[in-house]
């Protein structure tokens, strides 16, 4: 069966955005879990482990709300000025 267009299109405006809402929550959930078990008020205090994880986690989830929006931006306005034709100034 095929997918009608405007169905088609409207997922390739969402996919992004869903797919880093996704990952995005899915570290969340990997950094609240690993800090309920070795993070703050952990018996054994914080370890090497726990804090190399958050760095990296919290880094990534950086990368997912900064980066990848301005390079998102870059690449629409880089396509609509690529649109845009120039004057003629005869």
């Amino acid at each position: 069966m095929k997918v009608p267009h405007a169905v088609s299109t409207v997922w390739r405006l969402f996919r992004i955005p869903l797919v880093l809402v996704v990952v995005y929550l899915a570290l969340h959930a990997a950094l609240a879990a690993s800090s309920a078990r070795h993070g703050y008020g952990s018996p054994d205090g914080l370890g090497a482990g726990f804090v190399t994880l958050a760095v990296v986690v919290v880094a990534l989830r950086l990368a997912l709300i900064i980066v990848v929006p301005a390079v998102l931006a870059y690449r629409v306005v880089t396509l609509v000025l690529a649109e845009i034709q120039p004057l003629d100034t005869r």
